[in-house]
């Protein structure tokens, strides 16, 4: 300080610097303008002549204006039973021939809930040209808040915006209204048609009358009073937008006009966790997992993410959310990491992404989830395949015990010598029995029994199969997404030789039916059937007489009648002779002292005649 005074005075500045401070110190502060051409503009509306307006209730402007040049106008103001006061009137040029008059009241004049009198008279003829009664705690015009923030309020399509009260001698007397819109060129503001001023206001926010409640938007629309902060709901992600907030007077205690825009405070959603491809899973009902992906070709970027789990699930202060430190990178710019959140509570995840280029740092959001909503399992265990008799059959374990009963399984199978898999999904639990496999080659979709650990197949025997098993929480609370397939088991089904039985034994009787119906349908067809296969003659019929009469054995009886129907047909017994007699043997017994011949022929197949020779011809 003193080098630059000594500089002053060695070029003889000092002469300058002491006249400028006596003038600085004798003439007045230059004050802001009374009235501004945004004042006049928020006015415009009020059905008066002479308008008025308090910009903290503790002072007063009131102002009329004039078309044309007009004579000497005084200005007279009083309170009830007060005298009038005349107002030292300052007149600005407005427009190419009008005038606006102007009157500030001093401090001393302006009180609150009193009745007003103010009245424009005419000198030159003494008449009144304007006049109105007023209140002046009903003529606010108040400034916009102060200290106006906005940030991510925790949540999918959510900022939250707060700020504090214009007057802080008059805190909970005002409404304010919040308007916002997109900034990013390709966005159209809400409200507005493409090419349209996005600088003025396209959406308000007016949050909810009840104080102390927590302020929402659904559609940009809404009322607060007292509270100074508000949720802006439905925004798209990933999207940055201009907030600007004004106020007034509530009209309880205090009444005016909204007052003038804020200056614009800018602020980013969360991009959509769908963007980074962003999935949060829980193994073992324990531990999160999350997994991303991002572009391989940004080596460089620094990824974050951040968890919270609260009772409210996604909270709006930073210091509740942690971070997760078992990070990992994969190949193809996949990104994972493992964090144990707390139990019982909704858990919200958040990624952030910083850049050399671009945006500095991207944020992307997820949904607060359930713990028990997002059950991703591992394969099932132990996975065996057996074939016998045409049929496959699978065994495995389930992947965690514990939610042994609330699992879903899907079975998928092919042949070898096809690309197609056939998938068995289970959807309720009580199936019974083996499932028959479908022949076609696209896939099907038949039932497992819920919390099964086997499944019996019947295949198409003479091939080689491979099949896979994968599970899914399907119960009443526990739900999830589909496991991955379990290593693949291959079995060979082979065809087996007990299908050459049947097909012997149907045989003959297909034959035997097809004869019987073409007896029945064709008779002329039996006379054929008979030549071919004779029938076996009736011999106590043929041969009862015969045996009865031995002595006439020799010759034909007379009184013997071939039945008509055996009459062609050759006898199949066999008749073989006695011996005959020599000279000088003894003659034949009669035949009553012999016995006679057996005649059961049941169980016989020859029948001995005995003393019987042929005959000559007499």
């Amino acid at each position: 300080m003193t080098g630059w005074m000594a500089a002053c005075l060695h070029h003889g500045w000092l002469p300058a610097l002491l006249t400028a401070a006596l003038l600085s110190r004798h003439s007045p502060a230059s004050d802001p303008e009374p009235v501004t051409s945004q004042d006049a503009t928020l006015l415009a509306e009020v059905p008066e002549d002479i308008l008025c307006f308090s910009r903290s209730f503790e002072d007063l402007t009131c102002f009329w204006d004039e078309e044309e040049e007009s004579g000497m106008l005084h200005f007279y103001y009083w309170y009830s039973r007060d005298a009038p006061t005349r107002c030292a009137v300052s007149v600005l040029r407005c427009g190419a021939r009008g005038t606006r008059h102007i009157c500030v009241f001093p401090s001393q004049d302006v009180r609150l809930f009193i009745q007003l009198h103010v009245l424009v008279l005419d000198t030159a003829t003494n008449r009144t040209r304007h006049r109105r009664e007023l209140s002046v705690d009903a003529v606010g015009l108040i400034a916009p808040p102060v200290n106006i923030s906005a940030r991510w309020a925790g949540a999918t399509g959510q900022l939250r915006v707060s700020w504090q009260p214009p007057l802080a001698d008059y805190p909970n007397f005002f409404l304010y209204e919040v308007c916002y819109h997109p900034v990013t060129p390709t966005v159209t503001p809400r409200g507005t048609a493409p090419g349209d001023n996005p600088i003025h206001p396209t959406s308000r926010a007016h949050p909810p009358t009840a104080r102390g409640a927590a302020a929402s938007l659904g559609a940009g629309q809404g009322l607060v009073q007292a509270d100074t902060w508000v949720v802006l709901r439905d925004l798209q992600p990933g999207v940055k937008y201009h907030i600007q907030v004004r106020s007034k007077p509530d009209g309880t205690s205090m009444d005016g006009v909204w007052g003038p825009w804020s200056q614009v405070v800018a602020a980013e959603t969360p991009h959509s966790s769908g963007d980074i491809g962003l999935h949060c899973s829980t193994p073992d009902l324990q531990s999160v997992r999350c997994v991303w992906s991002w572009d391989p070709a940004e080596h460089h970027s620094t990824h974050e993410l951040f968890y919270q789990a609260s009772p409210s699930g996604a909270g709006t202060r930073e210091d509740t959310w942690q971070q997760c430190e078992e990070a990992s990178t994969g190949t193809q710019g996949s990104h994972a990491c493992t964090f144990q959140p707390t139990a019982g509570s909704p858990i919200a995840v958040l990624v952030n992404v910083t850049r050399l280029r671009g945006p500095p740092v991207l944020s992307y959001f997820k949904e607060p989830f359930w713990l028990h909503q997002a059950v991703l399992t591992e394969a099932p265990r132990h996975v065996q395949a057996t074939a016998a008799r045409g049929r496959l059959s699978l065994q495995w374990l389930p992947p965690l015990e514990a939610l042994a009963e609330q699992l879903e399984y899907q079975i998928r199978y092919a042949a070898d010598d096809s690309p197609d898999w056939k998938v068995m999904q289970g959807l309720a639990r009580g199936g019974h029995g083996p499932r028959t496999a479908p022949a076609q080659p696209r896939p099907q979709v038949l039932q497992v029994p819920r919390a099964a650990r086997k499944e019996v197949l019947d295949l198409r025997p003479g091939a080689r199969y491979r099949a896979q098993v994968r599970a899914q929480p399907g119960g009443q609370r526990y739900r999830g997404s589909w496991s991955a397939w379990s290593q693949p088991v291959a079995v060979d089904v082979a065809a087996e030789a007990g299908w050459v039985i049947p097909s012997v034994t149907v045989a003959p009787l297909i034959f035997t039916g097809v004869l019987l119906g073409l007896r029945c349908t064709f008779p002329s067809l039996y006379s054929v059937k008979q030549r071919l296969w004779p029938p076996v003659p009736d011999l106590h019929r043929a041969l009862g007489t015969f045996l009865q009469d031995s002595p006439k054995q020799g010759q034909p009886s007379a009184s013997y009648k071939q039945p008509p129907e055996d009459a062609v047909l050759p006898c199949l017994l066999e008749v073989l002779p006695g011996p005959r007699g020599e000279p000088g043997d003894p003659p034949p017994e009669p035949a009553a002292s012999r016995p006679a011949p057996g005649t059961d022929i049941a169980n016989h197949s020859y029948l001995l005649m005995g003393g019987w020779e042929p005959r000559g011809v007499p």
